[in-house]
């Protein structure tokens, strides 16, 4: 049985469909943020946010984290994000990381901005609940909204999170020609909307935004998208937990024969061991899939085929599609 998740609540643990503006809801200094899935939810391997920002005055406070992993994909408006001395405004579908010790730090610069991110490992979501008020609307706090600062301070403390001293906050640059493929390092990036590597596979496109070999095995991020009827044979996974959240168009995620339709904003939960399998009914659709716990992610680039294009050729009957040696993953 799969749980359909509602506003103000998540599920203990177990598979979960979460529909577009529900999950735990905070306002956090005029951000309404969204948590989709924590560390209950991902057995400790990430939490899963989404944002809605106003047109910020000014930057969130330079800071860094000890151990965790930062990302931000938009989905909407512009977001400028600072990574040490670099500097860049992001439009939907780009993408930004930084690794622990990285000061950091980010802005709307649009009058709605929206990102999807996610924070690895699992746990340091718990700061919007302990930062935030509740919020139980769908849309931004009215202008000038109050919002309770006095559990600012002490929520930073709990969550080890670093404030920066007399920061310098660089100006942009231009996202270009630098931020177009992933380092070979463990460094901070931007990665323009696009761009990465890419591979096809059964009508698909796996575009890689984050691996684990740069979170040190944490967690691993990659936009899938496919044409009508592309779809993937039911797999399970010993050791990888999966969260996808959809970006545009609808797909068909089907669990133990029930079929669940995923749209824009939607989310669903696949915890290890769990049997499913995914199949597009628009003319196109895309999402976000992050992995952690085991390599299943490899097997789009193990399995598939690099690809520059946009083209989504079938190719291989997903019938006869047979799992690579080595993939955390078996046709269930």
């Amino acid at each position: 049985m799969i749980d359909i998740a509602t506003s103000g609540s998540l599920p203990a643990s177990g598979a979960y469909v979460l529909r577009a503006g529900a999950g735990l809801s905070h306002l956090v200094a005029g951000q309404v943020i969204r948590t989709l899935a924590g560390v209950e939810q991902t057995g400790g391997g990430f939490g899963a946010v989404v944002a809605d920002c106003p047109l910020d005055r000014g930057p969130i406070p330079m800071h860094w984290h000890e151990r965790e992993h930062d990302t931000w994909f938009v989905t909407r408006g512009r977001l400028q994000v600072w990574a040490d001395d670099q500097s860049r405004v992001l439009a939907p579908g780009d993408f930004a990381y930084v690794p622990p010790r990285v000061t950091h730090s980010y802005r709307s610069v649009a009058p709605r901005t929206q990102f999807f991110g996610i924070v690895a490992p699992g746990g340091w979501e718990q700061f919007f609940v302990d930062a935030g008020e509740v919020w139980g609307m769908t849309g931004l706090p009215a202008d000038g909204h109050p919002f309770d600062f006095s559990r600012m301070g002490p929520a930073m403390g709990k969550h080890r999170i670093m404030r920066v001293e007399s920061p310098v906050y660089a100006d942009a640059t231009p996202i270009g020609a630098a931020d177009q493929q992933l380092p070979t390092d463990t460094s901070a990036y931007f990665l323009e909307a696009g761009f990465g590597e890419r591979h096809s596979l059964l009508g698909h496109l796996a575009t890689t935004m984050l691996t684990n070999a740069l979170t040190g095995d944490l967690v691993d991020m990659r936009v899938i998208e496919g044409g009508r009827g592309a779809s993937m044979p039911a797999l399970r996974h010993a050791a990888t937990h999966v969260f996808i959240y959809v970006l545009d168009g609808l797909v068909v995620v089907t669990i133990g024969g029930s079929e669940h339709r995923l749209t824009a904003g939607d989310a669903i939960n696949l915890p290890v061991g769990t049997a499913y399998a995914t199949e597009v009914l628009s003319g196109t659709a895309r999402w976000v899939q992050t992995s952690s716990g085991g390599n299943a992610a490899d097997l789009w680039s193990m399995a598939g085929s690099p690809t520059a294009g946009f083209s989504f050729p079938l190719g291989t009957d997903p019938n006869t599609f047979t799992v690579p040696v080595g993939v955390d993953a078996e046709l269930a």
